[in-house]
């Protein structure tokens, strides 16, 4: 396997050697034409067709590379043909230039290192001994005495010391890199099966949901039955007393209280059945509304009952807010059911505080407060306070505060409610901005 497809792109580090290479040859030709140069016996036009013909070989190099697989024994048998032949290159080049005395001596070091970093320790060792071999065959022209052993000995031993740190840190690399791949594939094997476990649950959940769904739908449908029965049979029975009276002869002033009795109770049963048809309604009409303005207006059409349960009120709205993007029709309707229940559990007077601010908590949010300082609700209550026709103390909550609770989702806010004995109930609105 060659190493440097785990370290670089392959075709880069192929980019980076042809480089070299060329410019290693380059600088070969410019050293040749050199007008002054002497060769040792070497025929400077041969020198340079020489030179010309190894770029070509390079390019050669460059192209078959890429017909191997990097992963092939072939490629890596292949790579070590070439960097051998650069060992034997530079080494004509330090004989046709000098010898002892090139500058072309530190084309050796460059080989070793790329091969160690590309092959590995193993390999880089093979290229550094032909290396070793090829400078002494090479420069056995220059005659061989004991200096030039001495000089050979200290020139050719840097050559099995350079290639040791960086084989040793390529094939650490290389097996660390090789462990990563093995947690990579072992992980990618895992989140397989996270995943088909997780599609599981989730199915699990949609049948868990579509059962708490169909139980909610039974449990409302059981309520609002218990809820309509009463009121139905107490019409049936003043029906039943109407139609005893009138054959009676009774006048029509004596049965007006009865049909006072029914007029209401056909009104609570109207609001009812508008209140479910209401949850059922999940469209919106979304558009950018000035907050405000809708608090005020719901305000407005509660001022006579506030007054008349002798009720202080206090609004606080903070100025220069944002328009927020809501459906004006069902936030007033939330607001509505959420002032009315504060209302009626202050029949003999109280404060009822509405504030509309930036949320300090949640960003890029506007919070409504409202607060009454009502009974409270136990909190064995407040637990189950948006269920439908839940008790929160004296006042029966009927559909009211599930409705506002639906609404306020469907608009892409939460409702939070919180609650003390004796003191008060507060709620709050979280609205985006």
């Amino acid at each position: 396997m060659i190493k440097a497809q785990h370290f670089i792109d392959t075709s880069k580090t192929n980019i980076l050697i042809l480089a070299v290479r060329l410019i290693s040859v380059s600088g070969a030709v410019i050293w040749a034409t050199y007008p002054d140069l002497y060769l040792a016996n070497v025929n400077k036009l041969l020198l340079i067709y020489l030179y010309n013909i190894l770029i070509y070989i390079y390019t050669a190099f460059f192209i078959i590379r890429f017909l191997f697989s990097p992963d092939s024994g072939k490629c890596k048998y292949f790579c070590l043909a070439t960097f051998i032949f650069d060992q034997a290159v530079i080494s004509f080049f330090t004989y046709a230039t000098g010898g002892f005395s090139s500058p072309f001596y530190s084309g050796y070091f460059v080989v070793i290192s790329i091969s160690a970093f590309v092959l590995g320790t193993k390999s880089s060792f093979i290229v550094a001994l032909a290396g070793a071999i090829f400078y002494i065959l090479f420069n056995l022209g220059y005659g061989v005495g004991i200096y030039n052993l001495v000089e050979l000995f200290y020139r050719i031993v840097p050559f099995f010391i350079i290639f040791v740190p960086t084989g040793v840190l390529s094939d650490a690399m290389e097996n660390h890199l090789k462990e990563i791949d093995k947690l990579n594939l072992e992980l990618s094997r895992k989140n397989k099966k996270l995943e088909e476990s997780l599609k599981k649950i989730e199915a699990i959940q949609q049948q868990l949901i579509k059962r708490e769904k169909e139980k909610a739908m039974l449990d409302l449908a059981e309520s609002v039955a218990h809820r309509l029965r009463n009121p139905l049979m107490s019409i049936g029975g003043i029906a039943s007393i109407i139609d005893k009276k009138l054959k009676k002869g009774a006048k029509p002033e004596e049965l007006e209280k009865y049909v006072e009795y029914i007029k209401t109770e056909s009104k609570n049963m109207s609001m009812l059945l508008d209140n479910l048809l209401t949850m059922s309604d999940t469209e919106v009409e979304m558009k950018f509304s000035v907050l405000q303005n809708i608090v005020k207006e719901v305000i407005e059409e509660y001022k006579n009952a506030i007054s008349s349960n002798k009720i202080k009120l206090t609004l606080k709205i903070e100025e220069k807010l944002p328009p927020v993007r809501t459906d004006p029709k069902k936030l007033k309707m939330a607001l509505k059911n959420i002032i009315d229940n504060c209302i009626k559990v202050m029949p003999n007077g109280g404060e009822l505080f509405i504030g509309v601010a930036k949320s300090e908590e949640i960003k890029n949010s506007i919070e409504i407060t409202i607060k009454d300082t009502g009974p409270g609700i136990p909190k064995d209550i407040l637990q189950s306070i948006f269920k439908p026709f839940e008790s929160g103390g004296k006042v029966k909550k009927g559909l009211g505060l599930p409705l506002a609770k639906h609404t306020i989702e469907i608009l892409g806010g939460e409702l939070y409610i919180e609650s003390k004995i004796a003191e008060g109930t507060t709620f709050k609105i979280i609205l985006p901005m």
